[in-house]
Parts: structure tokens; sequence; C-alpha cells
């Protein structure tokens, strides 16, 4: 009857191991918790948060993370490299449009973006433009960059993935 109780209890310690060990895992490749909040004793997950974030953020989205991928992939095949010093003159050319640092702050703050995200969308603008080529004339550079995007998105190979629509 005691080895019983053991072999009942070593199973039982085994299944608690596996699901810390999962946890432990999902944490290490997500950064997050499986679960966001309790709410009075009730589970608020992660899934759940994400379906809520689809279903009001949506299709545009999942739209601009494939682009993103899509001009990165581009960037890295054609290995075009922007310097840091290249990002810094953009940056501090938008800054001295923008004025003062605490209007910079607001702007990032209005736009919902971190300085890092600004920083990474003036490193692929730059490199747009570099795949482009040169141009002075400013509307006619973004043209150019408007149809290259198009195309890359044209001949990318993309399957999407979706939450069921109702």
């Amino acid at each position: 009857m005691a080895k019983k109780k053991e072999v009942e209890l070593w199973a039982t310690w085994q299944k608690v191991a596996a699901v810390a060990l999962l946890l432990a895992l999902f944490w290490y490749r997500t950064n997050s918790w499986p679960i966001v909040a309790v709410v009075n004793g009730e589970l608020v997950t992660r899934f759940e948060l994400n379906q809520l974030m689809y279903s009001k953020v949506g299709e545009g989205a999942v739209e601009d993370l494939l682009m993103s991928r899509v001009i990165s992939q581009e960037i890295a095949n054609k290995k075009i490299k922007v310097t840091e010093s290249e990002v810094a003159g953009k940056l501090k050319m938008i800054k001295d449009q923008i004025g003062s640092e605490e209007s910079y702050r607001q702007a990032l703050a209005i736009q919902g973006m971190t300085e890092k995200q600004l920083l990474g969308q003036i490193r692929m603008q730059l490199a747009l433009e570099k795949m482009v080529g040169s141009s002075t004339d400013s509307a006619k550079l973004q043209q150019e960059v408007g149809q290259l995007v198009q195309e890359l998105r044209t001949k990318a190979k993309v399957w999407k993935i979706t939450y069921g629509k109702e």
C-alpha cells in the first residue's frame, strides 16, 4: 500500500514538473505569461487577449506585419546597409522639423510608438530609398518607394492563417 502511494506521489510530482517546465518554456520563447490577468479568481489568457486585439485591429495589423517582413527580407537579400549615422541624421532632421524635445515625445505618444520603433521605421525607409535609387524630388522618391513595396507584396508568397470569421 505504501509503495502505491509513493508511485502516485511520484506521478503527481512528474505532472507538476511537466506543467512548470512547459510554463517556463512558454515564458522563455514568448517573454510573456499565458495568463495576463485574474479577475475574481477567473483567468484571462493571452489567447483571449490576442483574439480581442485581432478583432479590434484586424487585417490591417496583419498586413502591416506581413509587409514589414517582406521588405526586411528583400533588404537582406539585396544586402542593403543603413548606417547608424544615416539613421541619426534622419532622426535629427525629424526632431528639427518638430521643434522641441517635448513636442517630439508628444508626437511619438500620439502615434503610439516608441523611439526604438521610430528608429526601425527610419532604417527601413532609408533602405527602401537606397533600393529605388537616389532622387532629389521627394514626391517622386516616395512614389517609387510605394511602387517597389507594391511589387514586393505582389511577388511575395504569403500564407495567412487567421482566426475564423463569424
